[in-house]
C-alpha cells in the first residue's frame, strides 16, 4: 500500500520585493505629505481661536475697568521724579492696570505703582533708563507670565532684553489712534490737537497737550463697534541690537529713526511715505518690543497707531520717545491678517489687505469716519 507524502510546510510565503517595499514607503510618504498641512492648519486654527479668546477676555476687563473708573486705562509714557531722587516713577502699562479684572489681583497687589521703572535711582532722569533688574521692587510681578497676554502663534518667552528680572512678554497693544497734528487721510482739515485712540496716554512728569489720559465710553462718538481697542503685535525675538531679527524687513522690523519735526502737520498718507522712506535703522530700540507687559514705556510697544499697513515697518521720532509718539504697527503670525478687539468687546479678524481708509478709520474714536465693516 502506497502512502502519499505531504510536505510539512505547505509551501513558503514569498517576501516583499524591494520594489514593493519602496512603493509602500512612497505611498506612506504621500499620505503624510497630504495630512501634514491639514494637521498644521488645524493647530493654527486652534491657536488663532485661543488668541481670539484672549482678546475677548481683555475686552471684558477693559469694560469692567471703564465701569469702575469711568474711563479706559491709560499707559504712562514718561518719567516722574520720585521722592528719593531721579528714579522713574511710573511708566506703568495699561496691561498692569486691568489685572484685577482678569482675575490676577494677587499679581496686581504685588505691584508698587509708586515705584519707578528703573533700576538706578541715583543717576539723572532718563526716559530710556527703563530696564527692570532682579532687585527691582516690582521684579516678581514683572516676571509673572500672564497667559491671557500671549498669543500661542508667537511662542516667544521671557528674556533679559528688558533687564535681569526677565520680565514676561505680551502680544497685545492698545490703540492710541494717529500721530499728533495729523490732518486726516490726505491732508484736508486741521491737525488733531489730542490723540484719538481708545487707550489713554499720560506723561505725569511733564504733561503733553496731545495726551488724553482718561478716555471714557462717551468719548467714543464714532461707535464702539467700529473703533479698535487692542490689536496683535509680535514680540521681537532679538536679544540685542546686533541680532539680525532686530533689523529684519518683516513685521518685526526695526524702529527706524524718523528725524523729522514732530510738530509738522502731516496727512496719514504722508506719514506712510515718510516712514517708508527712512533709511536709518535704529535696532537698539526694537529689542524691547513686547518684552514687558508691566511697562508703559513707548519702546516696549504696549500701544500702537493706525498709520502704517498691517505688518509693515515701525518708526520712532526724535523727541517723541517719551511721549508715545511712536508708530508701532500691528503684526501677527496668523496667515492673512490679525485679530483686533473693538471697543464693544467683539473680536474680528482683519485682513492684511484691508484698505488704508478703513484701517485708518477704525483707529479713530471721534473723527466721524464711516466704516464699512464688510471691508475688514
Amino acid at each position: 500500500m502506497k502512502t502519499r507524502s505531504h510536505s510539512s510546510g505547505g509551501g513558503s510565503r514569498p517576501a516583499f520585493t524591494l520594489i514593493e517595499l519602496l512603493v509602500v514607503i512612497a505611498i506612506i510618504g504621500v499620505l503624510i505629505a497630504l495630512l501634514l498641512p491639514a494637521v498644521q492648519s488645524a493647530r493654527e486654527a486652534a491657536r488663532r481661536a485661543q488668541c481670539t479668546n484672549n482678546l475677548k477676555q481683555i475686552g471684558l476687563a477693559l469694560h469692567n475697568y471703564e465701569s469702575t473708573h469711568r474711563c479706559f486705562p491709560m499707559s504712562t509714557t514718561a518719567a516722574l521724579p520720585g521722592p528719593g531722587g531721579a528714579c522713574q516713577n511710573g511708566l506703568v502699562s495699561w496691561h498692569a492696570r486691568i489685572l484685577p479684572f482678569l482675575e490676577h489681583r494677587a499679581i496686581s497687589g504685588a505691584i508698587n505703582f509708586d515705584v519707578g521703572m528703573a533700576d538706578d535711582c541715583s543717576g539723572p532722569l532718563l526716559y530710556y533708563a527703563a530696564t527692570i533688574g532682579a532687585g527691582h521692587p516690582n521684579a516678581t510681578a514683572a516676571s509673572a507670565v500672564i497667559s491671557t497676554y500671549l498669543c500661542p502663534s508667537d511662542p516667544v518667552g521671557p528674556s533679559d532684553a528688558m533687564g535681569s528680572a526677565r520680565p514676561a512678554p505680551e502680544n497685545y497693544a492698545g490703540n492710541v489712534g494717529w500721530m499728533p497734528n495729523t490732518t486726516g487721510f490726505t491732508g484736508s482739515g486741521g491737525g488733531r490737537s489730542t490723540h484719538n485712540g481708545l487707550i489713554g496716554l499720560d506723561r505725569p512728569g511733564a504733561p503733553v497737550s496731545w495726551h488724553d489720559p482718561a478716555v471714557s465710553m462717551a468719548e467714543v462718538s464714532d461707535g464702539l463697534s467700529t473703533t479698535a481697542a487692542v490689536a496683535e503685535r509680535l514680540i521681537t525675538e532679538a536679544a540685542d541690537p546686533s541680532d539680525w531679527r532686530a533689523v529684519a524687513s518683516g513685521p518685526m522690523a526695526t524702529q527706524s529713526f524718523c528725524g523729522g519735526g514732530t510738530g509738522d502737520s502731516k496727512s496719514l498718507s504722508r506719514w506712510q511715505r515718510f516712514c517708508n522712506a527712512v533709511s536709518l535703522p535704529d535696532p537698539g530700540w526694537s529689542i524691547y518690543h513686547g518684552r514687558a507687559w508691566i511697562s508703559g514705556w513707548g519702546h516696549t510697544a504696549g500701544t500702537y497707531m493706525h498709520v502704517m499697513k498691517i505688518g509693515e515697518r515701525n518708526c520712532h521720532l526724535y523727541g517723541g520717545e517719551d511721549t508715545g509718539e511712536i508708530i508701532v504697527t500691528p503684526s501677527s503670525n496668523h496667515v492673512g491678517g490679525l485679530n483686533v478687539l473693538f471697543g464693544d468687546g467683539s473680536v474680528r479678524f482683519v485682513k492684511q489687505s484691508v484698505s488704508d481708509q478703513i484701517w485708518w478709520s477704525i483707529g479713530s474714536r471721534n473723527g466721524g469716519e464711516v466704516v464699512d465693516a464688510s471691508g475688514l
